[in-house]
């Protein structure tokens, strides 16, 4: 029997929806009741308000209160003890917490740079490598901001959608 083309993609992406569930490091199909947390609102006024925002004029580390991926349900749960440092000289720390997801979060500690894309409302992470990545900022009201982005995974692009909050002194 011939395999058309329409055949082996389905194939392929059964294959890889199974191999998503397979490979997890937690447990998709019951995840944890999640407390509903509203979208923060409001935008920064200017390019030094949003780096404000972002470093406190030095570092700010941002912690993930929810975390979505297109399409599963309770993936977000393994997000929720990342956090994110910026540093005000363009660097960043990213930390997935004790709890990986797998997949594109399969090590712990990552570093790199970042620089705002302000007419965009984007912060743009390791620009001009292969790990260029873009998160948009939906919204930031005092600790918290939002921000919206995709990523790869096993070849189709996903939305996600996280909030991020800082502690307050």
């Amino acid at each position: 029997m011939k395999t058309t083309k329409p055949t082996t993609k389905l194939i392929a992406m059964l294959l890889s929806i199974f191999m998503l569930s397979g490979c997890s490091l937690v447990d998709l199909e019951s995840p944890a009741p999640q407390v509903e947390i509203d979208s923060p609102i409001g935008l920064p006024a200017s390019e030094a308000a949003f780096m404000t925002a972002l470093t406190n004029d030095d570092m700010r580390e941002w912690e993930a209160i929810t975390f979505e991926l297109e399409g599963l349900q309770g993936f977000q749960n393994c997000r929720l003890d990342d956090t994110f440092l910026f540093l005000n000289d363009g660097t960043y720390r990213y930390d997935g917490g004790e709890v990986l997801c797998g997949g594109a979060d399969d090590q712990r500690v990552k570093t790199g740079v970042w620089e705002v894309d302000f007419d965009n409302l984007m912060v743009v992470f390791d620009r001009g490598t292969s790990l260029e990545t873009r998160a948009t900022l939906s919204g930031l009201q005092d600790n918290r901001m939002e921000l919206l982005g995709q990523v790869e995974i096993f070849g189709q692009m996903l939305d996600i959608q996280g909030i991020y909050e800082y502690a307050l002194q």
